[in-house]
């Protein structure tokens, strides 16, 4: 009896190397001719390593994935060619199945495989989708998955499917909208894919995502996501364009602004203040995003606009912010060509002479030549400007009679400047 017993054993053990043996052969073998891009001699050998050793390697299905698809691509006919993408489907739920970290949103995965092989199954493709979606969002890469889920979603909802209610497509759009911000933030090389996703589901949601619609929705859900950052923050997103005057509008963002103080955040609030006529609060919060933004770029812009948009009736202020601006990029060309306007239409205000008048000209003259330099894409317009601003300016006949060439003229007023005249 243990002769018997450690015989059996034996042969178990040999036969579980033997298979070990030969599933490592037969890896070598499809792997050899993956190598030269032999798709169809590979298909034997490798779905013998994926039947037999399953838990071998990730490469079983990294590699299958190529294979099968290749087989798709080559299909004879229409239900050969929809056999293999099942078998696609089958090898991300085997892959899942020994490698749940590596890949917890094979739903996704699976019902890419059937719209990017043109399977016409939208239901299926929707419930895919829709449990991928649920339980790992976050894991989430593809700007066509998301496309695709919204567009299903929104037409169920619009064919009267009970599942799929307003307040479920408007929760729904606020968490892709996230994601894709997400993703843009983390993925600036895929930019374009994803910037199409977003415009391509906004496009959906346009008509059925009203003012009312997306109010409602938001003043049902505030309470329970006061504390939560990241609804706040995708709530404020959807609702920017449609509803930054609401009073929902304004509690989230003052919301969002106390738990997390970023640029973000402070130009939502300041947004919501302008639109409610809280002007002072608006320019100081615009203010603040200004200084909280990193990127110089940015920072720049955010300068020029608040120069141009809600100081420009105060010029000190004006001013002042568009050296900030041309500080932060010397290249912003537009910044000099505000400025330079700003200094021409204070002519009358700022001169004490007729020849200082001529001369604050001068000085826009000198400071709208600047733009070009910095960007010459306002060539044209400087040109424009210069010539514009030249019959009010001093001229070489009025700077000899005044015996000023090469000498300096200090214009005061808020303008506070000096200029040397030609020689």
């Amino acid at each position: 009896m243990r002769v018997f017993l450690f015989i059996t054993v034996l042969l178990f053990g040999l036969n579980s190397n033997a298979q070990k043996i030969d599933c490592s052969s037969q890896t070598n073998e499809y792997q050899e001719f993956l190598n030269v891009n032999n798709f169809a001699e590979a298909f034997t050998s490798w779905e013998f390593v994926k039947n037999k050793c399953p838990k071998q390697s990730e490469l079983i299905y990294t590699d299958g994935f190529k294979i099968v698809q290749y087989k798709i691509e080559n299909a004879k006919d229409e239900e050969e060619k929809e056999a293999f993408v099942r078998q696609l489907m089958k090898l991300y739920d085997q892959y899942y199945k020994y490698f749940p970290q590596s890949i917890e949103d094979y739903t996704i995965y699976k019902a890419l495989a059937l719209i990017d092989n043109s399977i016409d199954a939208d239901n299926e493709i929707y419930n895919l989708l829709d449990s991928g979606f649920n339980s790992s969002l976050d894991k989430v890469t593809s700007a066509n998955a998301i496309y695709y889920y919204f567009k299903l979603l929104t037409e169920k909802n619009q064919n009267g499917d009970s599942a799929v209610s307003d307040d479920k497509v408007v929760a729904t759009y606020t968490s892709l909208s996230n994601q894709i911000a997400i993703l843009l933030e983390k993925n600036p090389s895929e930019k374009d894919s994803y910037s199409a996703a977003k415009r391509a589901i906004n496009a959906l949601a346009d008509k059925f995502l009203t003012c009312d619609v997306l109010t409602k929705y938001y003043e049902s859900k505030q309470v329970q996501n006061q504390d939560n950052v990241a609804w706040l923050q995708a709530s404020l997103t959807v609702m920017s364009e449609k509803c930054s005057a609401t009073p929902i509008f304004l509690y989230i963002a003052e919301k969002f602004y106390a738990l997390k103080v970023s640029p973000e955040s402070a130009n939502y609030l300041a947004t919501a203040s302008l639109k409610n006529r809280k002007f002072d609060d608006a320019k100081r919060l615009f203010l603040a995003a200004a200084e909280l933004e990193q990127n110089s770029s940015e920072k720049a812009n955010k300068y020029y606009n608040l120069a141009t948009g809600l100081y420009s009736s105060d010029k000190p202020k004006a001013k002042e912010l568009l050296l900030k601006s041309l500080e932060f990029n010397p290249k912003l060309g537009k910044s000099y060509l505000f400025l330079a306007q700003l200094y021409a239409n204070s002519a009358a205000e700022c001169a004490k002479t007729e020849f200082e008048k001529k001369a604050v000209y001068y000085l826009a003259i000198e400071t709208i030549k600047k733009a070009a330099i910095a960007d010459q894409i306002l060539e044209t317009n400087v040109a424009m400007f210069v010539k514009d601003f030249s019959k009010e300016s001093l001229s070489a006949v009025d700077i000899s009679k005044a015996k000023m060439n090469g000498k300096t003229v200090v214009i005061g007023c808020w303008i506070n400047e000096k200029i040397t005249l030609s020689k």
